[in-house]
């Protein structure tokens, strides 16, 4: 009964979000990353045979890593009211937009988090939003979504964490106490990953 309840409140968090498209990115006010160095792939990487690093950074005491990878089938809570039942890709869901948020001091991944991806499309101006719901996998917890993304082209994308929910030390009530934002940028050509961010620590 305990693991029901508890899968009910936690439904809204866990329910995925379908991608959303507009002109323009919304602003937020949660502190941000410096803009992120740009790297070109000496082989253009396929997504959809093996996981792509966008980037790796350190901001907010903690490490942000996104990656993108071919779309999955999820085990998830879906419908309203929710339940467990299979998600398959649709179609056009080329990608699985993955995101593994770490403590560096423990080396342990956060969770409870609430967690929003933003990608603009700098040739067209669009944007296309995703909720990256926690998720468990080979690669432990994480966060993650399957997307259509917006097509080729160049990207300038945002990844904002909202303040976990679980309980501190009294010694630790200051960290994770605000939102904070990470910045990417990557680049898709035919598909295939063709520029990334410069990797930090």
């Amino acid at each position: 009964m305990l693991t029901y309840a508890l899968a009910a409140a936690c439904a809204g968090s866990w329910a995925q979000i379908a991608p959303q498209t507009k002109q323009n990115g919304t602003k937020d006010n949660a502190p941000q990353s410096a803009e992120p160095i740009v790297k070109t792939l000496a082989v253009a990487a396929d997504p959809v045979k093996k996981a792509v690093l966008i980037g790796r950074t350190a901001t907010g005491n903690m490490v942000f890593q996104l990656e993108l990878e071919g779309s999955e089938p999820m085990w998830m809570p879906m419908g309203n009211p929710p339940t467990w039942d299979a998600h398959t890709p649709s179609a056009d869901e080329r990608y699985h937009v993955e995101l593994k948020l770490t403590d560096p001091q423990t080396k342990t991944r956060i969770p409870y988090a609430n967690i929003n991806f933003a990608a603009t499309h700098k040739e067209t101006g669009k944007t296309t939003t995703l909720s990256l719901p926690p998720m468990w996998g080979s690669s432990g917890l994480h966060y993650s979504a399957n997307s259509a993304l917006l097509g080729d082209g160049t990207y300038a994308a945002t990844v904002t964490v909202d303040v976990p929910t679980f309980q501190r030390e009294l010694k630790d009530k200051d960290l994770w106490s605000k939102a904070v934002s990470a910045k990417f940028h990557f680049r898709l050509a035919d598909g295939k990953v063709t520029e990334v961010s410069q990797t930090g620590r």
